[in-house]
């Protein structure tokens, strides 16, 4: 029996052809897909994709001014000196009585007439005594130098300044209230408008409170009385329930 010829043409297998369509179709429809898919997802105009670089950039530079305060040496327009964070922290750290030449720049500012507040002194004045200075310094590098400063100028027109400040000297209850609750609302301090939030400050007891409350309100040209742990603790006490932070309003604040 002969064997058949190697020149034949093979048969026709339907099987084949379907898989192979198949599996095409499936590739097809899987390309599709996933350019409906970037279509949907990518910006649809040239507004809507510069609207995204603009936000990109603000976020970089936004980081960028805080990582500014923060980690690099300037000096400030009114003849002081910003220092990064933890250099501040290690120089009070070593050695408090640096905070003494701090001051210094401040306190030799020539006062201007019309614009420069009086000295902030309040009645009954009592100077607090070393130890409880110390403990209040310790708080407020922790807790308030990165915003209002070693020297206490704060850094305007976002933070405002301790210094010479009417309401730091004042009624006592009220940077109380700031410390436990935080303040948000325009405030006015040396003609200088300032228009942001102070959040509560975190992890401070009623000693913490009133130790770091004493040193502000007795530096930085300051003369106010002495705040005590119990004072805290009964503002704590009246507000318990409070879960929003005051308003510059609600406290009759301008």
């Amino acid at each position: 029996m002969s064997e058949p010829s190697s020149s034949s043409p093979r048969p026709f297998i339907p099987g084949q052809v379907y898989s192979w369509l198949g599996f095409t179709g499936f590739i097809l429809l899987a390309i599709m897909a996933l350019v409906y898919a970037y279509l949907s997802i990518s910006p649809s105009t040239s507004a809507e994709k510069e609207r995204r670089v603009a936000q990109k950039n603000l976020r970089a530079e936004t980081e960028s001014k805080a990582q500014s305060l923060l980690n690099q040496s300037k000096r400030n327009a009114d003849g002081t000196y910003h220092l990064p964070i933890d250099t501040t922290i290690a120089l009070i750290i070593e050695n408090p009585s640096i905070l003494v030449e701090m001051r210094k720049p401040a306190a030799s500012k020539p006062a201007v007439a019309s614009s420069a507040p009086a000295p902030a002194v309040a009645s009954g004045f009592v100077k607090a005594d070393d130890e409880t200075m110390k403990r209040g310094l310790a708080v407020y590098s922790r807790t308030c130098i990165a915003c209002h400063q070693a020297n206490g100028m704060g850094l305007a027109p976002v933070f405002p300044p301790l210094a010479n400040s009417s309401v730091v000297v004042g009624d006592a209850t009220l940077p109380i209230k700031f410390i436990l609750h935080g303040l948000m609302g325009p405030l006015t301090v040396g003609g200088t408008t300032y228009n942001g939030m102070m959040p509560p400050v975190a992890g401070v007891n009623d000693q913490d409170i009133a130790d770091v409350l004493t040193y502000v309100r007795q530096s930085f040209g300051n003369q106010g009385t002495i705040v005590t742990p119990d004072q805290v603790k009964a503002v704590r006490d009246a507000n318990a329930s409070r879960t929003t932070p005051w308003t510059t309003a609600e406290l009759g604040l301008k």
